[in-house]
């Protein structure tokens, strides 16, 4: 593959394991990839005067348990520069039980969702910095998706976005997903958008 990167010409994209050195950028692709909703979170439990994004960043570079930890994402780079990341996992199935009375209304659309998911590998962040977008990388990224969701030993990808956002959407739809579900996007203090969140499924 040929592409540009600003002034810098790239000839090949290759992926590695995440490291905690790469936790600033997974932090930002965390919450790009998101729509804010991971700074929403940061921001209930970053400690007086903390910035949300370093808060995200030390659960991304130190904490194991956590989904977001560094080693569980897959980085993509050119020239030995990161350009963009992604991670995902198996979603339980049987899905556990959920008291949705201890959960906000507004992330409760979400879990119904992941709950429609179960048994299959979803794909719950990725993105690529905004220097490195449009250069024919986003498929690749895709490509590399199904590569490790069948390691994983799964037969489906799903992800979910919203339907606002209309690249990601048509990005999704041309690498094969299509639409299994929908529910109603209830907004939350870090966000604008509107409209419906969509569940999305690929066969691999």
């Amino acid at each position: 593959m040929l592409c540009v990167a600003g002034d810098v010409e790239v000839t090949m994209l290759t992926f590695r394991e995440g490291n905690p050195n790469d936790a600033t950028n997974l932090a930002l692709i965390l919450d790009t990839a998101g729509r804010r909703i991971p700074a929403y979170f940061w921001s209930h439990y970053a400690a007086q005067g903390q910035s949300f994004f370093e808060f995200g960043r030390e659960k991304i570079r130190n904490e194991p348990d956590t989904g977001s930890y560094c080693k569980n994402w897959s980085v993509g780079e050119v020239n030995s520069e990161l350009v963009g990341a992604f991670f995902g996992f198996i979603v339980d199935n049987p899905y556990p039980e959920i008291d949705y009375e201890n959960e906000p209304d507004w992330w409760i659309p979400f879990l119904e969702l992941e709950k429609i998911a179960s048994g299959s590998w979803l794909l719950q962040a990725i993105s690529i910095l905004p220097e490195y977008r449009g250069k024919g990388l986003a498929k690749e990224f895709l490509a590399k998706t199904d590569e490790v969701a069948r390691s994983e030993g799964v037969t489906n990808i799903t992800l979910q976005v919203e339907e606002i956002n209309h690249i990601a959407l048509k990005t999704y739809k041309s690498h094969g997903f299509s639409e299994i579900a929908r529910k109603k996007l209830i907004p939350f203090s870090f966000s604008d958008d509107t409209g419906d969140i969509v569940l999305m499924r690929k066969a691999i």
